[in-house]
């Protein structure tokens, strides 16, 4: 939860007091100093205090503790061994040399230590010299810090970070709280300073329905990196901006939801440190409303789509759209869902030149387009006999004043198997496994498959969402067998399976009929899960050629781990290479697309409750090019109250390395 330096004083009104002493007081003597405490300080419960021995001083209005001394007042907790407690016009008064901590335990290594403390209940509290240690070494100091809980108005941490290239950051902000119905909302306004001569401001709002994040980021004369778009505007290389918006909210039948992910700017794509947010190519945004009737869901909104990375108030197609929507089971083991959307756009700049066949148009233009996505699922057994079908299609047509066109593009599967199946009964040692026993099925299958794409690429920039990254057209067929061992109820499973066929070359490459061979390997376990898919295509007139799909974690999900990925497609045009890795319809982010291997590895390391290490690197090995690193240290108390990160990246595309510090408190304890 969001801690927060002050704003505001809190005034305790006086009450009357009498005079008391009690020496060796220990917890079960807890009623006794709740007393003392009300009848110095009138806390009405807000402040307790426990300690070895309480001496109450009525002149001076303060309660003294030695030994093992504990104030709490949540969700702020206070240890020491000597405190005297005292009224003072801003709260109560700790003076005295003691530690801070934000639940009732206090844990290593990260501690905050104090020499005098103000606690104005409810939720405030006020430290003089702090200092936030590690394994008792100081790493960080300041004179005061006026801490309050996320429920009242305040400053927040400071952020602190060498962002590579950008050189030192460093900045804060305001946190401004507030309740709706009883619900709990909050705008956080931040801002900051880089050393050479730029700013940024921030702002977040969180609501029950949603979230929002506007982030305006300076640095004149930075380097910012050259966007391949045809008409690119380039006065914005010092300017960036970034929206991340997303909700919902529903009410009889009725909703209405958004969605924005927007970097504009050369400076705002330079900025980001992630690597994937710098590598999409475009900047969506959308806001629709939705009223169901039965299995049907019709929809009305706005959506406006342009390159990522151009100019700041540039949009380069946008336009109302309308669909409809259904999904649900049309026969006995028959699954279907099907969309179809309509809608007008005003294109102008780059969208306009890369949907032209004619260069140049880049003045604005309306298009109106149609999509069509449609898919089904049946499966069903003929005695021993298992059999399954799945199709899915998507399609987009587009017409305007000087031409028109369509994308298309679907997917077809038909599998034949005899899964033969075997349980194998627990043995007396492990009878809590007799409801969910080792089950082994063998399953000889065979299966063809033809996946097609083709088009114009005419929808490619446009909210329409272009299919035609990749054409052709791949049917496939193979038989083969597959072995499956594992506890259904736990979801632990290992799989592998082997299959031959032929492809029968698609329209990129017609070499007729090819001999292939796929394999594949799947694990989930506790301690170890992935999948490997790959298969090997022999030439017939043509190239041979393979593509490689896998995924592999090495340790339990929750402890020491590596983490790899490694996709690769060398010698076969993109859609068999997808035909034969089981892709969707519609290739993400260039998906086997490029020959070539890339891939990536991670090793995340718990070193116990108080340290974690984490480090991970992408790259391109045909290029052997780096494309990213990430290296981080989480440092927590034993009980996760003080979390202390400090990470670590670097990109392609960015120079330099970026370093940055978080310090997060969880004050609901």
């Amino acid at each position: 939860m969001t801690r927060a330096l002050g704003a505001l004083l809190v005034m305790l009104a006086p009450r009357a007091a009498s005079a008391r002493e009690a020496t060796a007081l220990h917890e079960d003597d807890e009623q006794g100093v709740e007393g003392l405490e009300e009848e110095a300080f009138g806390t009405r419960g807000l402040v307790r205090t426990r300690a070895e021995t309480v001496s109450f001083d009525a002149k001076a209005r303060s309660i003294e503790l030695s030994g093992n001394v504990r104030v709490d007042s949540p969700p702020f907790h206070l240890r020491s061994q000597h405190i005297t407690l005292s009224r003072t016009r801003y709260g109560i008064e700790a003076d005295g040399k003691g530690r801070l901590a934000f639940c009732p335990c206090l844990g290593t290594p990260v501690t905050i230590e104090f020499e005098r403390a103000i606690v104005a209940p409810p939720g405030e509290l006020i430290l003089e010299d702090p200092k936030l240690e590690i394994y008792g070494v100081p790493v960080m100091y300041l004179p005061w810090f006026w801490m309050r809980s996320d429920e009242k108005v305040g400053l927040l941490p400071p952020d602190v970070a060498y962002r590579g290239q950008d050189g030192l950051f460093v900045g804060g902000g305001a946190h401004l709280p507030w309740k709706d119905r009883g619900a709990r909302e909050a705008l956080d306004l931040r801002g900051g300073a880089y050393l050479d001569g730029g700013f940024v401001t921030d702002v977040r709002l969180r609501t029950p329905v949603g979230r929002t994040k506007v982030r305006f980021d300076r640095l004149p004369g930075a380097r910012a990196p050259v966007l391949p778009v045809p008409g690119a505007v380039a006065n914005n290389a010092d300017d960036g901006l970034l929206v991340d918006a997303r909700g919902a909210t529903a009410a009889d039948g009725t909703t209405v939801a958004w969605d924005a992910d927007v970097i504009r700017g050369r400076r705002g794509v330079a900025a980001t440190s992630e690597l994937d947010a710098a590598a999409k190519p475009w900047d969506r945004a959308a806001a629709s409303g939705a009223l169901r009737a039965g299995p049907i869901v019709a929809e009305s909104g706005f959506r406006a789509v342009t390159r990522r990375g151009g100019d700041l108030v540039a949009v380069e197609a946008s336009g109302p759209f309308a669909a409809l929507r259904s999904s649900g089971t049309i026969a006995s083991g028959v699954t279907y869902d099907a969309t179809v959307e309509g809608g007008a756009l005003r294109v102008s700049g780059a969208a306009a030149s890369l949907a032209a066949r004619e260069p140049p148009a880049i003045t604005p233009d309306s298009v109106s387009y149609a999509r069509a996505d449609v898919g089904a699922l049946g499966a069903t057994t003929f005695g021993p006999l298992a059999a399954s079908v799945s199709a899915r299609g998507a399609g987009n047509v587009a017409a305007e004043g000087r031409r028109d066109g369509g994308d298309r593009a679907g997917a077809a599967r038909l599998r034949l198997g005899v899964p033969l199946a075997r349980a194998f009964a627990p043995s007396d040692d492990e009878p809590h496994d007799r409801n969910d026993p080792i089950v082994h099925v063998v399953e000889p299958f065979a299966e063809a498959s033809i996946l097609h794409a083709s088009g114009d690429g005419l929808l490619g920039s446009l909210p329409g969402r272009g299919l035609a990254s990749i054409s052709g057209t791949a049917p496939v067929t193979d038989a083969g067998v597959a072995s499956t061992i594992g506890r259904w109820g736990r979801r632990e499973a290992l799989e592998v399976a082997a299959a031959g066929g032929a492809a029968y070359g698609s329209d990129a490459t017609p070499s007729g009929v090819r001999p292939l061979a796929r394999g594949r390997i799947s694990a989930t376990l506790a301690s170890f899960g992935g999948q490997l898919e790959t298969a090997h295509v022999v030439g017939a007139g043509g190239p041979s050629g393979s593509a490689v799909i896998a995924r592999l974690r090495i340790g339990r999900s929750d402890g020491p781990r590596v983490l790899t990925n490694l996709a690769s497609r060398d010698g076969i045009d993109p859609v068999l290479a997808r035909a034969l890795t089981d892709p969707s319809i519609e290739a993400p982010g260039g998906y086997l697309a490029r020959e070539g291997t890339t891939g990536g590895a991670g090793l995340v390391v718990p070193w116990g409750r108080a340290l974690t290490t984490s480090l991970g690197v992408d790259a391109d090995a045909t290029t052997q090019e780096l494309v990213g690193a990430r290296a981080g240290v989480e440092l927590r108390d034993r009980c996760s109250c003080v979390t202390l990160r400090v990470n670590g990246s670097h990109r392609i595309g960015r120079d330099g390395v970026d370093v940055w510090v978080a310090l997060d408190f969880a004050a609901d304890r």
